[in-house]
């Protein structure tokens, strides 16, 4: 790499760079209860500035060839299709990012995800404390569950998981049993005070790989990755389609989901799904949902974040997804990446964060891992 070429690198790395702190910052903001008191046109306005940014850098720091424009541009085409249809750009963006990630360094962006996230948590729950926002509690089975500033129990629980992620991507080399006691003691705070089942399990696997990764146990699993997400959503999309609520089989997996796959499966069956995706009518429990009367809204929310894609961001988008992440695994050598994502992939059989790009980071950093080897057609 010449003297021109080092400069561009590192103007593309920073531009990125600001255009994600940015983003991230504003993103996770609205994850918490502040959503509703800062107005939505202050929020968009921020991811403009933002988004502006990472296509300066796209277009005057990057080089692309001719056709890879055009592979650019008609990804473009489907993910705003999907996000006017669906009404909503949670997919388009983190895409976006991960599309234009050239020249990013890891470790950098791991921090800034890492700075970020905790410094948005710490604020969110000290303004609980001092009554500027609320900590909406729920109870179920007589155990209270604290969201302390974000919009729900389980959302406060992915944030730290997703944070727990980055940490063990950062110490993967050096990782030792102090780290494994550390993210138990985390992961029992966090399950004794959200009840959060899934980001508690989530937690106490990502100790098992971080230890057998660090060992070299798993290295088998970069050859099978880039099925993790096809074999995910099919198996989410047959449970859900086929569930059967007199079945015992289904019964038991569908506790297993928190009684998700009969919500999913009505929302399904009432809806449909669409080539460009379509605009659902959800009822969830977080945030403004706290007020809701139980008699009159029943619970109607895709937690799943492989059923949203394909029913709320519809067929093109959610093939186009899946097809994006197969084939960065299926390329990528990285293990401490590969194994952090299929857990990521994994959780997203459940709940619906890993599109967020205020929660998930590793989709950007697997596509970055590519683009510093690779160019978008090699």
């Amino acid at each position: 790499m010449d003297l021109n070429e080092k400069k561009e690198s590192t103007l593309s790395n920073l531009l990125f760079l600001i255009a994600y702190t940015i983003v991230l910052f504003i993103s996770s903001l609205s994850t918490t209860l502040y959503a509703h008191i800062i107005p939505a046109v202050y929020v968009s306005s921020i991811l403009v500035l933002g988004v502006s940014i990472l296509f300066c850098k796209f277009v005057f720091a990057d080089k692309h060839s001719f056709l890879e424009y055009i592979i650019y541009f008609l990804i473009g085409i489907i993910l705003l299709a999907s996000m006017i249809e669906s009404g909503n750009k949670q997919l388009i963006v983190i895409t976006m990012f991960m599309l234009m990630s050239k020249d990013v360094k890891s470790r950098p962006l791991m921090k800034i995800y890492l700075s970020i996230s905790i410094l948005v948590l710490l604020f969110s729950y000290f303004s609980t404390k001092m009554g500027w926002i609320m900590d909406l509690t729920y109870t179920r089975n007589m155990i209270e569950r604290h969201s302390y500033g974000i919009v729900y129990p389980t959302d406060f629980a992915a944030h730290i998981f997703y944070i727990c992620c980055a940490y063990v991507f950062l110490r993967f080399k050096k990782f030792n049993l102090l780290d494994m006691l550390f993210l138990l003691t985390i992961a029992l705070l966090v399950y004794r005070q959200t009840d959060a089942r899934l980001n508690f399990g989530m937690i106490l696997l990502l100790i098992v790989v971080g230890f057998l990764g660090k060992k070299g146990k798993l290295g088998f699993v970069n050859a099978i990755a880039w099925l993790v997400p096809i074999l995910s959503f099919l198996f989410t999309y047959m449970a859900s389609k086929f569930y059967n609520p007199v079945s015992y089989a289904f019964n038991l997996l569908d506790k297993l989901f928190s009684g998700r796959l009969g919500i999913v499966q009505g929302i399904l069956e009432q809806n449909g799904v669409k080539i460009f995706g379509q605009k659902i009518i959800e009822h969830g429990w977080g945030g403004s949902g706290f007020y809701l009367n139980t008699n009159i809204y029943k619970y109607s929310y895709i937690d799943s974040a492989f059923m949203r894609l394909l029913i709320i961001y519809g067929v093109l988008a959610c093939l186009l997804f899946l097809l994006i992440i197969s084939l960065l695994l299926w390329k990528n050598k990285n293990i401490k990446t590969v194994l952090i994502v299929i857990l990521v992939l994994l959780s997203g059989i459940v709940e619906q964060h890993f599109i967020d790009i205020s929660y998930n980071p590793f989709f950007i950093l697997l596509a970055s891992e590519y683009f510093n080897k690779k160019g978008l057609l090699q």
